[in-house]
């Protein structure tokens, strides 16, 4: 017997609802199950993506943690939010750098310069470790001079490898 892919987009949606409610044990089984009698898994994943947009942030990583696997995240063009929940939740982990590595890789340096203008308003007290690594992928997109900026504040938070990467540019003459 084969399961309509009406039954299976259905399922998927039953499961993006648990996600959304915070039962994350429940969402997971149903998204593996799909998997598990889809001949072609990459057809979902606009799931993964759809997910990053809407799942709240304290359930976002947990999430991720268990099905992300399953789908390739570097398709996906919302990938800001999870950095963006990374910022708020002040966790830095695998898929904040994988977020970071995917918007250089997709040259959107707009988005970068985006979360670093945010990156204070949404917590004041953001790790050091996030900041070095929002730098980091700067440099990479060739915004040398944010870079530099979150490289020092990554300094003053005390992560070291920020203090000897940042480079400060000379001072101005004043003639």
């Amino acid at each position: 017997m084969t399961i309509v892919k009406s039954d299976l987009l259905k399922r998927l949606m039953d499961a993006k609802k648990f996600f959304l409610d915070g039962y994350i044990d429940e969402g997971v089984k149903i998204v593996q199950d799909v998997l598990k009698s889809s001949p072609q898994k990459e057809e979902y994943n606009w799931f993964i993506c759809n997910l990053i947009e809407s799942v709240d942030c304290k359930y976002l990583f947990p999430v991720l943690d268990r099905i992300s696997s399953s789908f390739d995240i570097s398709k996906c063009q919302n990938v800001k939010n999870v950095v963006m929940c990374g910022i708020l939740q002040n966790i830095y982990n695998s898929h904040v750098d994988l977020a970071l590595n995917v918007l250089v890789e997709q040259g959107k340096r707009d988005r970068l310069e985006d979360i670093t203008k945010e990156v204070f308003k949404v917590n004041p007290e953001v790790n050091g470790e996030i900041l070095y690594k929002l730098a980091e992928a700067l440099r990479k997109v060739g915004d040398e001079k944010t870079a530099t900026v979150l490289l020092n504040e990554a300094c003053k938070k005390g992560v070291k490898e920020a203090c000897s990467n940042a480079v400060v540019p000379p001072p101005r003459s004043v003639m």
